[in-house]
């Protein structure tokens, strides 16, 4: 009698070690196949690169020739404002597009992102702060902007070599005054 008891109960432990052998192996397949559904981590843009838009960077800015050596401050205005004029220390909604002089290639443009900015002409570069002033609301302003105005030695971003001339394409959509 001994004997059966040790036999069935060896019988269930082999039946309950199948089963369970079987229902992980089913768990562990079903999560492979889940996670094969799941997008590459590497296909995720990041923060930085949604914030900055990628669709247009690395693009040529459109009627650019790039320079080669900038050395003062050129305001174009390609398309003359109606509306306010800008003046010293205001804050302004603009859409951008930024390029690297040298080469004419787009590092950063709001249009990517859909979104105008807004900020006083006391919180950007130095080629900003001087080339907005006397733009009118509706406009578009060419900003052709030396090195020394614009981020020197100090790049913010590896897109920007440090002591580039940048070149910016700026619509002026609105102004605060200060």
């Amino acid at each position: 009698m001994a004997k059966k008891a040790e036999r069935v109960f060896t019988l269930a432990m082999a039946i309950l070690f199948f089963v369970t052998t079987i229902g992980f192996t089913g768990i562990i397949l079903w999560q492979v196949m889940q996670n094969n559904d799941q997008p590459d981590m590497n296909d995720i843009p990041t923060l930085q690169e949604l914030s900055q838009g990628n669709s247009s960077a690395g693009q040529p800015l459109p009627d650019f020739t790039p320079i080669a050596n900038v050395t003062q401050l050129e305001a174009i205005d390609i398309e003359p404002g109606t509306g306010q004029e800008v003046k010293p220390g205001d804050i302004v909604t603009v859409h951008y597009t930024g390029a690297l002089a040298s080469n004419g290639l787009i590092f950063e443009s709001s249009l990517d992102i859909g979104q105008p900015v807004t900020f006083g002409l006391d919180q950007v570069i130095a080629g900003w702060t001087d080339g907005l002033p006397g733009m009118k609301v509706g406009g578009l302003r060419r900003l052709i902007i030396p090195a020394s105005l614009a981020y020197g030695d100090q790049s913010p971003s590896p897109s920007i070599p440090p002591n580039s001339a940048l070149v910016f394409d700026i619509e002026l959509i609105s102004i605060e005054q200060e």
